[in-house]
């Protein structure tokens, strides 16, 4: 039953990386951090771990308020080719880490082993992430997945609370700061007949 979050964790990390659509990417970043908060109860009580959902959901609403209040993106160039090369990159890097996340290579001693496979996964796709887009929204959600792995390993060597929320109060700070930059760096609108 375990292994259900961690095929979520791998979905969701993938689609991030292939899927162009922003309302499409975010409403998989809330699958994302649905699947984060399950692993995460593996180590935490239960409603503790609902901080992280709750947190992550609170995000994907800045950032879909956000996507709805900007202009439509001209379509993307890349295309078909490169849909397939970051579909590609993202096989090869989720293999990397399910090579990295077989053994304990944290060395935390009651680390459970879908919860190492899951933050190596999606700390590598974050990585992947941050190094193939320029987008705000794009890098945000790189940076969003690669604290979300971080989060999973780091939360069975330090569950305090205070830390917890910390950690909560980054992901929708990250979101607003996102939503800033993406509504400043859009042209003012033109009204017509005027000089």
């Amino acid at each position: 039953m375990n292994w259900i979050p961690l095929l979520l964790v791998a979905a969701t990390a993938t689609a991030l990386v292939v899927v162009e659509r922003p309302g499409i990417q975010i409403g998989i970043l809330a699958i994302q951090y649905s699947s984060v908060a399950w692993l995460t109860s593996l180590a935490l009580p239960p409603q503790v771990a609902a901080v992280k959902l709750v947190a992550g959901l609170i995000a994907c609403g800045i950032l879909a308020l956000t996507v709805a209040k900007s202009r439509p993106a001209a379509e993307s160039a890349s295309g078909i080719a490169g849909r397939a090369f970051r579909a590609i990159a993202g096989i090869l890097i989720m293999a990397a880490a399910l090579g990295i996340g077989q053994s304990n290579w944290m060395r935390v001693p009651d680390i459970r082993p879908e919860a190492i496979m899951a933050a190596a996964i999606l700390m590598s796709m974050g990585l992947l992430q941050l190094g193939l887009f320029r987008n705000p929204l794009r890098v945000s959600i790189g940076i969003i997945t690669l604290l979300s792995g971080f989060e999973i390993a780091y939360s069975v060597i330090e569950p305090a609370l205070a830390i917890l929320a910390l950690l909560a109060s980054v992901h929708i700070g990250l979101a607003i700061v996102v939503s800033y930059l993406s509504l400043e760096a859009e042209p003012p609108d033109v009204v017509e007949g005027s000089e």
